[in-house]
C-alpha cells in the first residue's frame, strides 16, 4: 500500500486531498494501483454519501423555528 492508501485507510485524508495527492504521484505508481486507489476513493465518498443521506432528518427541523 501507498501512503495515500494508508491515510486514507486511517481517515487522515479526505477524499478530495487523496485525490489531489494521486494526481502528483500518478506518474510514479503502476496503472493498477492508481485504479486501486481510485476504487479507494470512490468506497470512501459512497459511504460519506450514506452517512449524510441516513442523517439529513435530524436537521431538518420541518418548518419549527424554535
Amino acid at each position: 500500500m501507498c501512503i495515500i492508501c494508508v491515510e486514507l485507510s486511517n481517515n487522515k485524508l479526505s477524499t478530495s486531498e487523496a485525490r489531489r495527492n494521486l494526481e502528483e504521484m500518478k506518474t510514479v505508481l503502476d496503472e493498477e494501483h492508481v485504479m486501486e486507489v481510485y476504487r479507494k476513493i470512490w468506497d470512501k465518498e459512497d459511504e460519506e454519501k450514506m452517512d449524510a443521506d441516513i442523517h439529513w432528518f435530524e436537521h431538518d427541523t420541518y418548518g419549527d423555528t424554535d
